[in-house]
């Protein structure tokens, strides 16, 4: 044979000798409801070749079967959930207002016309509709899974958003037995958002009006098993009501999930090695929320930084008489609420404290010296963020170092200088320093 013709003969078969191995799925996704959306959502734009598996005829049956109304989730919506919702209203940018006036009436038509524009745009995503598993089996460090089609997969992380869990029982589980990695104390939902586990949040929702984030332990495997849940967990239970309000908490803890299988299947780890800021980090380049602060808009250009700070613990919320939790960023900082968190997660923050022990209320100034103390900034510090004051950091109001520094002042700055975020936590909240 012509050993030209061959080589042309090779250039046209190994590419396509090489396409099912380059999109070989890396997460599989199993369900009809929006939190197997959200999942499945979120995998793909973390960059994962995704499989979902609609075990149903109807995509997202909650949204796209009637006209309906959601009053839960007052100013907490946020992420896939946030997008869809701005979408329904024709805008490509999410925002609380937007949020708000599209749930007064979820159209379904409009509803399934956005979501199949949006889950289109992901080429790394494959739909399968109908789709009914038949085998789940571990096999070293992948899962093999089968439908009753015949379709195979050998999948590195799996998301179980079925309601009646139903890939775990088919890997030879018994739901009863089902566990997360952390477990949230009896009065977690009573208790202040300050620290602790709140630090892993991943999923923001309310309880009777109480504002709450779920802990990325919470909706982990207690195992290495790469096995992720959705509706079924534990920490759950107690918090689906089962009416159209549970959709934008079960789209949260979707996209966390997602967020979550994502990891493992990137890094080729299991799901007892989760790193929170990692995972948090992914959540909120796509507009999650990790602390439910009410007053701080989806759509404010601060809204990164202060999610981040919040979840360092730097700056706490302020809890109301009804459990609604506020961020207050226009009350000024005093030494005393941020010493102890700082000098946990900086070295040299103790050493600065204890030379400025007579400052009360930190000033602008105050908080250059802490930051080229801590940060090791040199003295152009100050000339830098004057120059970026309106434009980079986007604050309305004039430069003036005398002037108290603002938790949302503290929290841009911070963020942006000294990187709280950044400290490691364990997924009991613990700072790893």
């Amino acid at each position: 044979m012509n050993k030209r013709y061959l080589f042309f003969c090779l250039l046209v078969v190994l590419p396509v000798m090489a396409l099912p191995q380059s999109k070989r799925p890396q997460v599989l996704v199993y369900g009809d409801g929006v939190d197997a959306y959200a999942a499945a959502l979120q995998s793909s734009m973390s960059n994962l070749n995704t499989v979902w598996v609609i075990n149903g005829d109807v995509m997202m049956p909650e949204l796209t079967s009637e006209v309906i109304s959601i009053t839960a989730n007052a100013d907490l919506d946020a992420g896939v959930w946030a997008d869809l919702l701005a979408k329904t209203l024709r805008h490509d940018r999410r925002s609380d207002s937007l949020s708000a006036i599209a749930k007064r009436r979820i159209n379904p038509r409009i509803v399934q016309n956005v979501v199949d524009s949006m889950t289109t745009v992901y080429k790394n995503l494959t739909i399968i509709k109908g789709g009914e598993a038949r085998s789940v089996k571990k096999s070293r460090n992948d899962w093999r899974i089968e439908l009753a089609d015949g379709s195979r997969f050998r999948i590195r992380a799996v998301v179980d958003a079925s309601a009646e869990a139903h890939l775990y029982r088919l890997a030879g589980r018994e739901v009863d037995s089902i566990r997360a990695r952390t477990t949230q104390p009896e009065n977690y939902f009573q208790m202040g958002l300050h620290d602790g586990l709140s630090r892993t949040g991943v999923a923001v929702g309310d309880l009777d009006d109480r504002v709450f984030t779920l802990p990325l332990g919470a909706l982990a495997p207690a195992d290495d098993s790469n096995l992720f849940l959705t509706r079924c967990l534990p920490a759950l239970q107690g918090l689906l009501r089962h009416t159209a309000d549970d959709i934008p908490l079960l789209m949260h803890v979707g996209q966390a999930v997602g967020a979550a299988a994502a990891y493992t299947a990137f890094y080729k780890t299991t799901s007892d090695k989760l790193d929170a800021r990692n995972v948090q980090g992914e959540l909120l380049q796509y507009g999650a929320r990790l602390m439910p602060f009410v007053d701080i808009p989806i759509e404010s250009p601060h809204f990164a930084a202060i999610q981040r700070v919040g979840a360092a613990s730097v700056l706490l919320g302020r809890l109301d008489e009804v459990g609604r939790l506020y961020f207050d960023p226009d009350s000024a900082v005093t030494a005393d609420e941020v010493q102890p968190v700082l000098n946990r997660l900086f070295s040299r923050s103790q050493i600065w404290f204890v030379d400025h022990a007579d400052v009360d209320t930190l000033t602008l100034a105050d908080l250059f010296s802490y930051i080229k103390f801590v940060g090791q900034r040199g003295n152009e510090l100050e000339g830098q963020v004057e120059k970026n004051w309106k434009r980079r950091f986007q604050f309305e109001d004039d430069y003036d170092e005398k002037q108290p520094v603002t938790r949302r002042r503290m929290a841009v700055l911070l963020d942006v200088y000294c990187r709280p975020f950044d400290v490691k936590v364990g997924l009991d909240g613990t700072i790893q320093r």
